[in-house]
């Protein structure tokens, strides 16, 4: 809750520098009020499952999964993906154009990356809208993020990488929460 607004953590992002007003929940807008007169008034409440109800509620790890994000952009050769892999990452939360698509050259980067068991997200770098599991992604083991942001999925997909590396039941932890 901030400025009289609640928020969900899924979908609330920090939209400006500076403004008291910043933190805003895109799409789907905010949970409820809380009142000049303190009173709490919800109009909506969170249909994913979160906190007490998750499965990552009482998950308790010394060193979290590297999962590293990339940004897609015209021309974008895959050389970020690669260097990541070098790295050591488990997991590579794309943000990728538009609907979350990528360049061919981040695509082979992409295939590489998961050949090598390393997991891959596909999301977007807009702020709004979903990524649906397309076929041509799919085909490939890659994970659709859904609505979440970058940010959001990275998150996610650390604490899916502490319970499993099966892409199926890291594509239901995503359609889930």
């Amino acid at each position: 809750m901030l400025n009289d607004e609640i928020n969900s953590a899924r979908e609330v992002a920090k939209t400006n520098t500076y403004r008291l007003e910043t933190f805003q929940s895109g799409q789907l807008g905010f949970l409820g009020y809380v009142d000049a007169n303190g009173e709490v008034v919800f109009y909506r409440d969170v249909a994913r499952l979160h906190t007490s109800r998750s499965a990552f509620s009482r998950t308790s790890v010394a060193t979290w999964p590297r999962v590293d994000i990339v940004y897609s952009y015209a021309g974008a050769d895959g050389a970020f993906i690669n260097a990541a892999c070098e790295a050591g990452t488990r997991g590579i939360v794309v943000a990728g154009t538009g609907a979350g698509l990528v360049s061919s050259a981040e695509m082979a980067a992409l295939q590489t990356a998961r050949a090598a068991g390393v997991m891959v997200v596909r999301s977007n770098r807009l702020g709004n809208g979903r990524v649906l599991p397309l076929a041509k992604y799919t085909a490939h083991g890659f994970v659709s993020a859904d609505n979440l942001t970058p940010q959001k999925a990275r998150i996610l997909l650390m604490l899916a990488l502490e319970k499993t590396n099966d892409v199926h039941s890291i594509q239901a932890f995503f359609d889930q929460y």
